[in-house]
């Protein structure tokens, strides 16, 4: 059975096209989005629903164009098929250049879509649907409160963000202390516990509604620290699912103790980000927490953040940090109490001119193997095949 998902104004063409559809056995549509939907809408329903190909109404070519455009830099190579009205000669070379493979025109002929139908098996048989690649999880675990990791955490989630371009959602997991909401000033937005709460009916639309936002940055803060007594795992793991669906990195800021709820999301992380500061206690914990992250089989995971890092003064230097505890330091961050202030006071990340802003750019461009949006449009070329209806057959879809 081939997945589809159908976009287009809500009237006559959509429902000639769902109509059309219910006729097909071996087609599903899995959604139908309102050609009004925004780019970020669509890679949402696709990576919920995974679809084989996509149909398009054509109504409205100008909106088309642009949110096929911003598809093609996000998952190239997914399959397109055009509905609507006969082409004018220019407009076909529009829909070629933006990816259309196919074009099914209406009225709709049962003949017409079922050798589109075919058309696109082979096609997909040939080149399968590229694979919406699920998001990196990535854990902040300070080694005590006061470390400096929710600010760590928020802004290196921002230049993810804001600056590479990459879609990253940031979870604020300390329910009894999280700092997030007040640090981006997110005001009266849903929190994780909200989410764990409608887990058992949380779907992209949901999700979507219920994250606050700092510019291009999402954000479920922790709510108002009166957490539940008890989190059910597997609410959090239908939370994380879709999360990981939705967006390429999900950074999550945790409490400093090692119960159930953050271990199992340390299991489900790409990288432990163990943030400490470089006196006495604060490496003693780490070396702590080293051990039980050892004993969970975690220990590959982990890298070490050394933050507020003293020029001048009497603390361990990296290589001393690195003997003490075994591992080595993979970033450390100054000490700059103005700019940390200053960008409490005004809801915003670290400045990029100062070093504290230099290395949390660092480490953010560490965190992703995913293409920011310069390298995106790098990598767009033209197609490698489409389908041209013959001149003296104008009623064909296109063929090789």
């Amino acid at each position: 059975m081939l997945q589809t998902i159908l976009i287009g104004p809500e009237g006559p063409l959509t429902e000639e096209l769902a109509n059309a559809l219910s006729g097909v056995a071996d087609v599903e549509i899995a959604r139908i989005l309102s050609s009004s939907a925004t780019p970020e809408d669509v890679l949402r329903a696709i990576r919920t629903h995974k679809p084989d190909f996509l149909f398009v109404c054509m109504d409205e070519l100008s909106h088309v164009e642009l949110l096929m455009t911003r598809l093609d830099d996000i998952m190239p190579g997914l399959l397109l098929i055009g509905v609507g009205g006969q082409l004018e000669p220019d407009t076909m070379r529009k829909l070629m250049h933006i990816g259309v493979r196919e074009y099914l025109p209406s009225p709709i002929e049962p003949a017409q879509l079922k050798e589109v139908i075919e058309s696109t098996k082979k096609c997909l048989q040939r080149h399968p649907p590229p694979a919406a690649r699920l998001a990196d999880l990535c854990t902040f675990l300070p080694a005590k409160p006061g470390v400096g990791t929710s600010t760590i955490a928020a802004s290196t989630s921002c230049a993810l963000a804001n600056d590479l371009g990459v879609r990253t959602l940031l979870l604020d997991c300390d329910l009894e202390a999280g700092t997030t909401k007040f640090l981006l000033k997110l005001g009266n937005t849903a929190s994780l516990v909200d989410a764990l709460g409608h887990a058992s009916k949380l779907d992209e639309d949901l999700l979507s509604q219920m994250v606050g936002k700092w510019e291009k940055l999402e954000v479920l803060h922790a709510g108002g620290l009166n957490p539940p007594p008890t989190i059910d795992l597997p609410s959090l793991q239908r939370v994380l699912a879709m999360a990981r669906s939705q967006y390429e990195v999900i950074c999550a800021d945790l409490p400093s103790n090692l119960n159930e709820f953050s271990t199992t999301l340390m299991r489900e992380s790409r990288w432990i980000l163990l943030v400490t500061t470089p006196e006495v206690v604060p490496l003693h914990l780490v070396r702590e927490r080293v051990l039980r992250l050892g004993e969970l089989g975690l220990s590959d995971r982990v890298r070490l953040l050394v933050n507020r890092k003293h020029s001048g003064k009497p603390t361990f230097e990296d290589e001393e940090v690195a003997k003490i505890l075994g591992i080595p330091v993979s970033f450390s961050f100054p000490n700059d109490y103005g700019e940390v202030q200053s960008s409490i006071l005004n809801a915003s990340p670290i400045q990029h001119g100062s070093d504290l802003g230099e290395s949390i750019s660092a480490l953010a461009r560490s965190l992703t193997t995913h293409p920011t949006g310069d390298e995106r449009a790098a990598r767009r070329k033209f197609l490698e095949f489409f389908h041209v209806h013959k001149a003296e057959e104008p009623d064909l879809v296109w063929h090789n």
